[in-house]
């Protein structure tokens, strides 16, 4: 039976084997394990159903209604007017008819990336969902921003319904 030694000389320094292999292992961790913890799938990815943006819908001039063709309703604001950017920012979100799990919008810039942004929307005393949050500043004076509003219900699955806004670099 032949043993391997524990300790090798690389480089006139005395490396420890033990130590080497429990440093690969740490590092293997450190990297494989934050990678998966750092991607979660998504349970927002893929909608069982998803309606087409609205083209007469016009956050920028208050709430949009849109009814439902498996039955229900909601009605969904940005605000306060004019909807700026680096300024406080609310969503409000009211449904008819559809029992919520979870609410959420996630933002996008349509004409430049501006990267991804999720608000999470949380149910009021009257019932209301809503959320707050600030836009980033875009260099531009006026900003398309895309609100993808994702409703997951208890009977339907998820649904996802888009709308699109103007944001604001100044006031008027």
């Amino acid at each position: 039976m032949t043993c391997l030694p524990i300790h090798y000389t690389v480089a006139g320094m005395k490396i420890d084997l033990k130590f080497a292999a429990l440093g690969s292992l740490v590092l293997l961790l450190g990297f494989g394990g934050g990678y998966l913890l750092s991607t979660p799938e998504d349970e927002f990815a893929k909608p069982d159903f998803s309606l087409e943006l609205d083209s007469e819908c016009r956050l920028n001039q208050g709430a949009c209604q849109r009814t439902l063709e498996q039955g229900g309703a909601v009605q969904f604001a940005v605000g306060p007017q004019p909807i700026l950017g680096a300024a406080p920012l609310y969503f409000e979100l009211d449904v008819e008819d559809l029992d919520i799990r979870r609410a959420a919008v996630d933002l996008s810039g349509v004409d430049m990336n501006m990267g991804s942004y999720r608000f999470e929307l949380e149910v009021d005393a009257q019932g209301r969902y809503r959320a707050e949050g600030i836009l980033p500043v875009c260099v531009r004076n006026r900003m398309v921003w895309r609100a993808d509003l994702w409703l997951q219900t208890r009977k339907r699955g998820l649904l996802r319904i888009p709308y699109q806004f103007t944001a604001f670099k100044y006031k008027d």
